[in-house]
């Protein structure tokens, strides 16, 4: 007895939130790299809600929590330009290594001079 299965990639109003926010971000990776701005747009407020926490776990003031939410955005579209899709790997997982790195970066003692400088 063969039992049918009805499975529809194509179909995405049966997944779940998680599944249809993955297949937005990666819907948007490629117009990003090609430089479009709607698709950069879409992504940054995919990503909102995670540099917003990310730069409240690291300050407390308002000025500085701007700023560490743009390093964030700007590390997010360095790593949309370094993402390559065939290798498996999702790209909330591999933009968070460079969300970091730029938060960091810019939250540490000197940043402006140390970048300016590249020491």
């Amino acid at each position: 007895m063969k039992i049918p299965l009805h499975i529809r990639n194509n179909d995405i109003a049966d997944a779940s939130p998680a599944v249809n926010r993955e297949l937005a971000i990666e819907r948007d990776v490629n117009p990003c790299r090609r430089g479009d701005w709607e698709a950069k747009a879409r992504l940054v407020r995919q990503f909102m809600p995670l540099l917003t926490s990310l730069a409240h776990r690291r300050s407390s003031e308002t000025a500085s929590i701007n700023r560490l939410i743009e390093a964030g955005k700007n590390g997010m579209l360095r790593a949309v330009r370094k993402f390559r899709p065939n290798r498996h790997e999702k790209f909330e997982v591999f933009a968070l290594q460079y969300i970091e790195s730029a938060m960091a970066r810019e939250n540490s003692p000197g940043g402006f001079w140390r970048r300016l400088f590249r020491l």
